[in-house]
């Protein structure tokens, strides 16, 4: 955290909660039951990233729902926004003006989506390499290309001589784990099977075989302490590269968490086994392919969420953007897929009710206030950033 101001905004979300929860701004264009629904809760450009989704495509979008819950709409593109101010600054490509721009830009496709949304396939649609914007479609090709499955288990595993594959012990990411550890997750392995679509939970001679168990270290800033491990399962075929990697995390509750209602507490206790039950719930949301690995585990009397590791995890390289142009276009972009990620969770949040009833609130609320819209989000990122970078500060004088 002591790298830079947005290294620091990544691993101290609860500063943001702190700040901004209950704010009386939120009332400006939402703060109404209407404008909630599933948020990433620690919304910033590296949350963002490729993917394999279920579907099979190499797709771009939200890749972390640790700190997901049901909330205004305007936390999660506040947040975004910051981090564009201080992967701007970080980056050191373009200058203020340029930067007010593309958080407008970002703020104005926000609105324009959600108010104009008419694709009919909202529950399938994703973000590819055929239907993005130039910067993001030239990364999301190459990621394709350039990784793999076999890729993935190359740089985590390798054959032993009886041509069973394992873990690498990798100095500070992955360590092998005591014979105890390994008997307490493949026992509660068996409670994560109940967790997941029944035709992916079946267990034979092949799928879902546990073939190694590794302790992940170092991984992540906001999630550092609490305990992970990656568990190596056999594939649906004896081919040597369709063995899965799960990430096994585990989930305390959203930061969000400590600053909801006694009545939000409840409607949260109520609708959720645990916080992992809520980590799978979210992802299910906000997704358009869900992990069909998706679920959950019990063990130590802590729960973990569990989801396949994306061969084609990857996240976007900021710093390539150096033209003004691609930069608005990029901005347009995140604005789009969060625009349409936040709508597809209202949607399927407020089914037993009005399934359009976010968007209808949306579009009342910021009914010709555009511009407006726009002004506000950009003079909070880029206030709340300078207050980023003097808690830096404050920090590192610390240590």
């Amino acid at each position: 955290m002591k790298n830079g101001p947005y290294s620091f905004f990544k691993g101290s979300n609860h500063l943001f909660w702190s700040d901004f929860a209950g704010d009386w701004q939120i009332n400006r264009f939402g703060g109404s039951a209407f404008s909630r629904t599933w948020i990433e809760g620690d919304s910033h450009v590296y949350n963002m990233g490729a993917y394999l989704n279920n579907a099979g495509h190499v797709a771009f979008g939200f890749d972390d729902y640790d700190d997901a819950l049901v909330a205004d709409y305007q936390y999660d593109i506040w947040r975004f926004c910051i981090s564009m101010v201080l992967d701007a600054w970080q980056n050191k490509k373009f200058d203020d003006k340029e930067l007010s721009n593309a958080i407008r830009v970002f703020a104005r496709t926000y609105l324009k989506t959600i108010t104009s949304f008419d694709r009919v396939d909202l529950f399938s649609c994703s973000f590819n390499q055929h239907n993005t914007c130039k910067p993001l479609s030239r990364f999301l090709a190459k990621t394709s290309k350039k990784y793999s499955r076999e890729r993935m288990l190359g740089k985590w595993t390798e054959v032993s001589d009886g041509n069973v594959r394992k873990f690498r012990v990798i100095e500070r990411k992955l360590s092998s784990v005591d014979a105890e550890t390994r008997r307490k997750i493949s026992q509660a392995f068996q409670g994560y099977l109940r967790t997941i679509p029944e035709e992916f939970a079946s267990v034979n001679e092949l799928h879902n075989k546990i073939l190694d168990v590794a302790e992940r270290r170092g991984a992540g800033k906001g999630s550092l302490g609490l305990r992970r491990y990656y568990v190596l399962i056999a594939g649906n075929t004896e081919h040597a590269y369709d063995d899965l990697i799960l990430d096994v995390k585990q989930q305390k509750h959203p930061t969000a968490f400590a600053y909801l209602s006694d009545e939000e507490v409840k409607e949260y206790e109520y609708n959720f086994e645990n916080h992992a039950h809520r980590h799978a719930e979210a992802y299910k949301a906000l997704a358009e392919h869900p992990d069909q690995h998706l679920g959950w585990l019990s063990m130590d009397g802590e729960c973990f969420s569990v989801r396949e590791r994306s061969p084609f995890k990857n996240d976007f390289p900021t710093v390539m953007l150096e033209k003004t142009k691609n930069y608005y276009r990029m901005a347009a972009q995140w604005a789009e897929i969060m625009a349409t990620k936040h709508l597809r969770a209202a949607r399927r949040l407020n089914h037993s009710v009005d399934q359009y009833v976010f968007e209808a609130t949306i579009n009342c609320i910021a009914r010709d206030r555009e511009e407006e819209f726009a002004i506000f989000t950009a003079r909070i990122a880029k206030s709340y950033a300078m207050q980023v970078r003097k808690d830096w500060l404050y920090f590192c004088e610390g240590f």
